[in-house]
């Protein structure tokens, strides 16, 4: 059945203006919208060489890359082993044993994440993450995605916010310990603020890809209810819990009935939608195929990093403990100024583990949403049996095909890893505690 003009002009228009909403700069490529959003977080990424470096062509470009990855290695790792060597000769004779242990498994720990960071970066930043970003142009071509300054700002907020917390707390915690053991050994100590800054840089990497499978998730989800707005209700039907202001889906029902109010959209369109469900479907196949280099990209590092902030998390609670009780004595009496800021450092890991963990869950929330609101098209409206089809396919695609992400495989990123999180650290806190000089 030929659809009516009228409609394929206002869909037509509705797109380009759609497109044209998203362009971040007239300078930017389709295929590196995606890219750009993520600026803020890439500069300071830069810093560490942990950004993916699209724009390398030439076999001398890849050389200086090269090379800054050598360099920013040689030059951590020089700080980072002169400083083990400095405490391993002057500091560790004053402390406790488990402090003393906890302490060197971070300082070996951190450096050799941090080459494995190096090394997947390299290896996946570049025409692989080419095609990665080019892939996000596509479905944005199909859904029209205009979600991109949202992105942009939570990631704004994120960064803000862990790297103003970052830099109070590690301020605090080197001026508790000068107060304890004087200026040298808290410098020697400082290097580890460095190895925090770089997991946190690391996780907000992370968070920003789960974002933006989540931001075009919501925009299939839009749409689905966009056509289940422009279906008929079933004879007898009262209630329509999707147009409920009130209920869970009141925020995808505002945003539609803006976009309807907005581009003035006929209620019905004289063609079936089903065609346009099914690009909803190939939408998602290319969405999960994102989802599966974000787990090939940062499996293996975010495993790393995960345990790193888990060592980190059991020794501050551990030297916590061991001040607040008197075992680990210090050269000069600050009170408990260390013991606080070190709790406070531990909060801030608890932090960087839940925020990513509540990005990758609102992930999960968006394909949970798509289901209910099929489950709903499918028996409170009148859909025609291709659109019946499509939908159905379209639901049965997402229940047997999850997105999900995980690290290597071994544990997947949901509000479960965190208790099993909490019950590790206080499981190896009491064990260190129960050691003796």
């Amino acid at each position: 059945m030929n659809c009516n003009p009228m409609w394929s002009s206002v869909k037509l228009n509705v797109r380009r203006n759609q497109i044209r909403d998203v362009m971040i700069s007239k300078k930017v490529d389709n295929a590196e919208y995606a890219y750009h959003v993520l600026a803020p977080l890439n500069t300071l990424l830069k810093i560490f060489s942990l950004n993916c470096n699209l724009g390398f062509k030439t076999s001398f470009d890849n050389f200086c890359i090269l090379f800054k990855y050598a360099l920013t290695a040689t030059v951590l790792g020089v700080i980072n082993f002169f400083t083990l060597y400095y405490k391993m000769t002057n500091v560790y004779i004053q402390l406790n044993a488990s402090i003393k242990f906890t302490d060197l498994v971070q300082v070996v720990f951190d450096y050799f994440q941090y080459l494995v960071d190096l090394y997947n970066v390299y290896k996946y930043g570049r025409q692989v993450s080419v095609e990665y970003y080019k892939q996000y142009s596509n479905i944005d071509k199909i859904l029209g995605v205009t979600y991109y300054p949202a992105i942009r700002e939570n990631i704004v907020k994120s960064i803000v916010f862990f790297l103003i917390t970052w830099f109070v707390i590690s301020a605090c915690d080197f001026v508790a310990w000068v107060l304890s053991f004087g200026w040298i050994t808290p410098i020697m100590y400082s290097v580890s603020y460095i190895f925090l800054f770089i997991k946190i840089l690391t996780t907000l990497d992370l968070s920003a890809q789960a974002m933006q499978i989540e931001c075009r998730l919501r925009s299939i989800c839009d749409l689905l209810q966009h056509y289940y707005y422009l279906l008929e209700p079933l004879p007898g039907s009262t209630t329509d819990l999707l147009n409920n202001e009130n209920w869970f889906y009141s925020d995808a029902c505002s945003r539609v009935t803006k976009l309807l109010s907005k581009k003035n959209v006929i209620k019905k369109p004289s063609c079936s939608s089903d065609h346009e469900v099914k690009w909803l479907c190939r939408c998602y196949v290319m969405l999960m195929e994102q989802s599966n280099f974000i787990n090939s990209m940062f499996g293996i590092r975010f495993l790393l990093n995960s345990l790193s902030l888990l060592i980190d998390m059991i020794r501050f609670m551990n030297l916590t403990v061991r001040m607040l009780i008197g075992s680990q004595h210090t050269t000069y009496d600050s009170g408990y100024l260390p013991a606080v800021f070190s709790l406070l450092r531990l909060l801030m890991c608890i932090a960087i583990l839940v925020h990513l963990v509540h990005n990758c869950e609102k992930v999960y929330r968006q394909t949970d949403n798509i289901l209910n609101i099929a489950d709903h098209l499918l028996l409170n409206r009148q859909p025609d049996d291709k659109l019946r089809e499509a939908v159905t396919e379209l639901r049965d695609l997402i229940r047997s095909r999850p997105i999900s992400f995980n690290m290597a495989n071994f544990f997947s990123l949901n509000y479960s890893m965190l208790l099993s999180v909490a019950s590790v650290v206080v499981t190896y806190t009491i064990i260190l505690l129960q050691t003796t000089n």
